[in-house]
């Protein structure tokens, strides 16, 4: 029985329920989606004409215990990926007294994600949701979860691939046991089965592949902090192209969070090594069966920013052999002054070199495996961060000046003398003014100077981004932003974009959003998983809509 009958039957069942409900709740939450303008393309060196209509329709009805929800959509065409039209989410749950039942579409999250977490982010065309089945119930001494089901993964990253979307099919088993002895220890363990069909490089048959990632994790609160900590193993085998290649590697994370009177400190490790290769492999295919399975999301131990231009060239995670930490504190001398430092490293776990005799990459150690390098085969990355916040005395004004140096390496082992290192240095002026209880203003003034070794004499460039917005709460605010570049080498070829934007809302239900200029491409990331966005130029309409 699929599982579609499987919500029709439960559905019918559950019909004389809602009858007796003494209270039947419905929601309905809808946004609509319309752009039409030029997208740049090929690194500038072309543009295309785009447009795009989406629809996406939430609905969730609520009776009693039980829940019902599912989505309609209309992406024809969509903004990014493939076009679609009709029933993406469907769903029924029951929940009462600690038990949490759902059929259908659904997510789910072990520990801190290593081994699975299930989400979906509509901004960057990311989804790993499950069809099938979870159970769940939490009581005062423990929490034991299990789900069933598959996932059909379009990689987000191929869909404006000329060779196609890559496809991955995985049918998953999992489950969760955590016990909580008494309120400062958790401890428990999980265990993740999937076999995947995956694409072949050399046939038109897909591989086949089967993965176990059993993992154990604990968080204990100590008198001065909260300790938490989880490790896994993953072994993938892999059928391919009539052998089969045996792939293992794990992950370990932990953080330490101590807060007192005014001040906080996390601290932040990471050590993943699911598929430890050479460059060839790790450059020359990125998509390879053998790297971290699309379920699995870890913590990425950095920060990711707020202001647009400290993420034009972010950090990208390398899940599958990466090391580093994540130090981040915050202190309030008074209540109306708060600074904020953070600092983040990570760098490969071995430094990849080049034997001209054997044509060859090699291994080597050059520090410690368990810590971040230096070395420069190590692909270093270091980023520090700060700021410092002042509130006004009506906790609706503030000032906060902000400061972001990021120091990264790109390695060339056949050519070391043209590996890329790239220096930003961002400072950002952030000011809000409430005029009144309902009108304030809010300016934002950014300013990074960067040096990209890999543009030779043209490597030094100058980029500032400036902002405005007027609102009248909660009715509608508008303003624009104006942003520049000294940089010959931007993706869309540009050197100067503005754009003009506004919100109104109708009522109580629904918000309207437009927007019109030029966009400046960039990266959009969400737990360390990312995409391109092309610079656009044209206008922006959403409408959202709550009943």
């Amino acid at each position: 029985m699929g599982a579609y009958s499987v919500c029709l039957l439960i559905i019918l069942l559950c019909l004389p329920q809602f009858g007796k409900a003494q209270q039947v709740q419905v929601s309905v939450n809808n946004i609509v989606n319309y752009g039409f303008g030029e997208e740049a393309l090929n690194l500038g060196t072309e543009t295309a004409e785009k447009e795009y209509l989406e629809n996406f329709t939430d609905v969730r009805i609520l009776a009693d215990n039980v829940i019902i929800g599912f989505r309609l959509e209309l992406s024809d065409p969509a903004e990014y990926g493939p076009d679609f039209t009709g029933i993406r989410r469907r769903f029924i749950g029951y929940q009462r007294d600690g038990l949490d039942v759902r059929i259908g579409n659904l997510f789910a999250l072990h520990n801190r994600g290593m081994s699975l977490n299930l989400f979906e982010d509509r901004v960057i065309r990311y989804d790993t949701s499950l069809d099938g089945v979870r159970a769940e119930y939490d009581h005062d001494f423990f929490r034991v979860k299990a789900l069933a089901g598959s996932i059909n993964y379009l990689e987000h990253l191929t869909f404006d691939s000329p060779s196609g979307i890559r496809e991955e099919n995985y049918r998953l088993r999992s489950a969760a046991l955590e016990l909580k002895p008494d309120r400062r220890l958790r401890i428990g363990g999980s265990y993740t089965y999937a076999e995947g069909e995956l694409p072949s490089l050399f046939t038109e048959e897909p591989d086949l592949a089967e993965i176990f990632i059993p993992e154990g994790f604990v968080s204990y609160r100590l008198p001065f902090a909260r300790v938490t900590a989880g490790y896994n193993h993953r072994t993938l085998r892999l059928i391919d192209f009539a052998d089969t290649t045996s792939v293992t590697g794990g992950g370990f994370y932990a953080s330490v969070n101590h807060t007192g009177p005014g001040y906080g400190l996390m601290l932040e490790y990471k050590n993943y090594s699911y598929d430890v290769v050479d460059p060839f492999a790790r450059l020359g295919d990125p998509l390879r069966n053998s790297r971290m399975s699309p379920f699995q999301s870890p913590p990425i131990a950095h920060k990711e920013h707020s202001y647009s231009l400290m993420t034009r060239d972010p950090h990208l995670v390398n899940f599958e052999d990466e090391v580093g930490f994540f130090l981040e504190a915050f202190y309030s001398p008074t209540f109306n002054i708060t600074l904020n430092s953070s600092i983040a490293m990570a760098s490969l776990h071995h430094s990849w070199l080049w034997d001209d005799v054997n044509f060859e990459f090699f291994k080597k150690e050059e520090g410690a495996t368990w810590l971040p390098g230096r070395a420069d085969a190590r692909d270093p990355y270091w980023e520090y961060y700060g700021d410092i916040e002042y509130l006004f005395p009506d906790f609706m004004s503030y000032v906060k000046l902000a400061y972001n140096h990021r120091n990264r390496l790109f390695y060339q082992a056949l050519a070391p003398d043209f590996s890329q290192r790239v220096y930003a240095n961002t400072f950002a002026l952030d000011v809000q003014y409430a005029v009144s209880p309902r009108w304030s203003v809010k300016v934002i003034s950014e300013h990074q100077f960067a040096r990209d070794t890999q543009y030779g004499d043209n490597s030094d460039y100058y980029s500032q981004m400036l902002s405005l917005q007027v609102s009248r709460s909660p009715d509608f605010s508008f303003g624009g932003r104006i942003e520049s570049t000294t940089s010959d080498f931007d993706p869309s070829g540009d050197k100067f974009w503005y754009m003009a934007e506004g919100s109104w809302r109708i009522g109580n239900t629904h918000t309207v959003m437009a927007s019109y200029g030029r966009e400046r491409g960039g990266f959009v990331c969400t737990n360390g998983v990312c995409r391109f966005v092309n610079a656009f130029s044209g206008m922006r309409l959403s409408l959202i809509s709550s009943f």
